[in-house]
Parts: C-alpha cells; sequence; structure tokens
C-alpha cells in the first residue's frame, strides 16, 4: 500500500530517519506548498520517501494514487455489475463441469449405446428414403457403413483384449540348456568338502577328521578319515557325523598321507566347494586364486546387507549351502537331524556352478585379464 501523510503545521518541526540520515521537513499549512512524506512497503522493509516543497496538486505520487483509486472503483463497478447479470451457481457449475468432462478421454460405447446408435441410423436412413425419392442407393450406403462400424469396433475390441491378455500373462523364461562339455573338460573339475572336529576348551578350534572329493559325474573320487594326534573336545557328531571309534579305527589314515594324496587330486585342477577358505585351513593347502570356484564367495549366490549394520562393513554375506540348494537346485541336504554328509555337499556345490557356469567363467576370464593388465603396468 501507498499512503500519503501530510503535516500541516507552521511552527512544529520533525525529524525522520532513513537510512541513518536525519531529515527536517519544515511544513505549512495547506493552502500553500507543503512537504510531504510518502511510505512505501515491501516485504520486508519500509522505506520512506520525502517530496521537496511543492503543491500538492502537481505531486506525482499523490497522481498515481488517484488514479489507482479510480481504477479499483471501477473494477469494484464492474464486478458488481456481472454479478448482478451472471446466471446461477448451478449453471457456472455445470459448466465447469463439463468442460472437465469434455477434457476427459472419451469412454468406450457399450453394446446397448452401439445398438442404439445403430437404429437410429436405421431411422434416419429410412426417413431421407421416403423423403427423397431420388437417391435410392441411401439405405445400401448406410448399411455398408454400419457393417463398416461393427468391423472396426470388433477389431478395436480384439486388439484390446489382447493387450490385456498380454499385460496379464505371466512371463515365460526361456532356460536354455547348458553347453555340451566334452571328456577333457570334465577332468578339469573336482569338488572338494571337509568335516572337522574340535580340540582345545571349548572345541573352537578345528581339525580335519574327514575329507571327500568327487569329479564332474558325481563319482567320489578320494574319501577318507583322518586321524587327530591332538585330544579331541568335540567330535561335533550332530553335525559332521563323527564319533571317537571312526577316528581310532583301521580305516583312518594319517593327516600327511590325506594332505599329500588331496594335493596330488587338486594339481592342475578347477576346485569347486561352498566355503573352501575353511577347508584350506584344516588341510594346510593352498590353490591358485584363479582355479577356485567357491559357491560362498561367487556374488549372485550371495545375500546383499547394509554396510552399517555388518562390523567388517561388507556389502554381501554368503548364504549357507542348504539355502542354496534347496532355492536354486531343489535339493534337500543337510537334513535336521542327519549328520552332514561331505561327498552329497561336494555334489550340491558342483551342480550350483554347472548351473551358472557361463556366466561365472565369463566372469572369471574378466578378472584374469584384469590382473594380467595391472601386472604389466607395475612391471
Amino acid at each position: 500500500r501507498q499512503l500519503c501523510h501530510k503535516f500541516y503545521s507552521s511552527e512544529t518541526t520533525k525529524t525522520i530517519r532513513t537510512s541513518n540520515q536525519p531529515y527536517h521537513l519544515h511544513t505549512q499549512p495547506a493552502t500553500a506548498a507543503t512537504s510531504h512524506i510518502h511510505y512505501r512497503r515491501n516485504y520486508r522493509t519500509t522505506t520512506h520517501i520525502m517530496c521537496q516543497p511543492q503543491p500538492l496538486t502537481s505531486c506525482l505520487t499523490i497522481k498515481a494514487n488517484a488514479s489507482l483509486r479510480r481504477s479499483r472503483q471501477w473494477k469494484d463497478q464492474s464486478e458488481n455489475l456481472n454479478t448482478n447479470n451472471a446466471p446461477t451457481t448451478a449453471t457456472t457449475l455445470a459448466k465447469t463441469t463439463t468442460s472437465k468432462k469434455n477434457s476427459r478421454r472419451k469412454r468406450r460405447p457399450t453394446k446397448k449405446e452401439q445398438k442404439q446408435k445403430q437404429q437410429q441410423l436405421e431411422s434416419d436412413c429410412c426417413d431421407s428414403s421416403s423423403t427423397d425419392s431420388t437417391l435410392p442407393s441411401s439405405d445400401e450406403s448406410l448399411s455398408s457403413n454400419s457393417k463398416q462400424l461393427k468391423k472396426t469396433n470388433s477389431t478395436q475390441r480384439s486388439q484390446r483384449s489382447k493387450n490385456s491378455k498380454k499385460a496379464t500373462r505371466p512371463k515365460i523364461v526361456n532356460i536354455l540348456s547348458a553347453p555340451a562339455v566334452s571328456a577333457e573338460e570334465k577332468a578339469n573339475y573336482i569338488a572338494l568338502d571337509c568335516e572337522m572336529v574340535g580340540i582345545g576348551p571349548g572345541g573352537y578350534q578345528s581339525r580335519l577328521a574327514r575329507v571327500s572329493l568327487v569329479n564332474w559325474d558325481g563319482e567320489t573320487v578320494y574319501d577318507a578319515l583322518v586321524q587327530v594326534v591332538e585330544k579331541v573336545t568335540d567330535y561335533r557328531t550332530f553335525v559332521s557325523g563323527i564319533t571317537e571309534e571312526d577316528l581310532l579305527s583301521d580305516e583312518a589314515v594319517t593327516f600327511d598321507e590325506a594332505q599329500s594324496a588331496v594335493t596330488i587330486l587338486l594339481q592342475d585342477k578347477i576346485l569347486v566347494g561352498h566355503g573352501l577358505k575353511n577347508d584350506f585351513h584344516v588341510l594346510g593347502l593352498t590353490h591358485p586364486w584363479y582355479a577356485i570356484r567357491d559357491t560362498a564367495k561367487y556374488e549372485p549366490f550371495m545375500k546383499a546387507v547394509d554396510p552399517s549394520s555388518n562390523p567388517t562393513g561388507a556389502t554381501h554375506i554368503p548364504k549357507k549351502l542348504k539355502v542354496l540348494a534347496k532355492d536354486k537346485l531343489g535339493m534337500l541336504i543337510q537334513e535336521e537331524g542327519k549328520p552332514h554328509s561331505p561327498e552329497e555337499d561336494a555334489m550340491a556345490a558342483l551342480e550350483l556352478y554347472k548351473k551358472h557356469r557361463g556366466k561365472w567363467e565369463k566372469a572369471m576370464s574378466w578378472k584374469v585379464e584384469r590382473t594380467e593388465a595391472i601386472t604389466q603396468r607395475a612391471q
């Protein structure tokens, strides 16, 4: 708002401060030229503008305010006239609703509405034929038009039904059969699984008690019980199935014999297993990283977790072999109340690898190429 304040005093003097600068305003009677001040209000600040002594009629701000007032009065008068001559609220509402309805997409007419339209067309064509005798072919043209309308409606319906069926049908994923593996390639793969017992206080330290190796076709290559030199404090029979009699029997071999036999069988082979880190630890062996296929470390088989909730900060954690075999293969292993079978566990890990062999090998070849490039740069 803009307000004009006038001061009509011949004796008083007022001081107005704007941006820390004093202005002395000497006012005079209203008949003479008077000094006056204008206040302009913005959103946050208020500015004060002082006009020099001049006749009130020649002040531009006063003229602008007067024209503003006149325009507002004219606007109010026109609005009042419009409200008096305007239609009722019901009609205005009807107009707005019709405009909104017209802006929307038209719905598909029902069968009854289509029949009614066709009947109206036929009646119109009959009237036109009776009035205009010079147009005998109007019925035929209208009947052909109605046939075309029927055809177009039927085609539209069929297309819509097809689209709806496509949307509702579940997507069928065609699982391609794995490429055939030659006998030479099969000979390059072997699966490993070990069973351990506990030593020391509480039985927390693990020692090798049984080792099993399985080839590509699921045949057992090596399976042996291993003697434990230290005193066993926990045989873990409910998991491993190993008892004291098994380790003291004549069939049990020494640790060195088992280690050497496994070393020979793993030479130049691609090793498959689940959680092979623990197996290598109890065997006291190592294997090249590019020749290891661990189902516990393959990322598509792992579970995504929040790094903040994990003390190691890992984004993925391994799943149990029992869960993977059931979800990916439909196999039931490690049933409750029964001890684990190392041969069965090795077979499950090998079957998981067979199912995802193509993608897995592509990922491994990319890693090998990447490491070779890095080593060449370092040299």
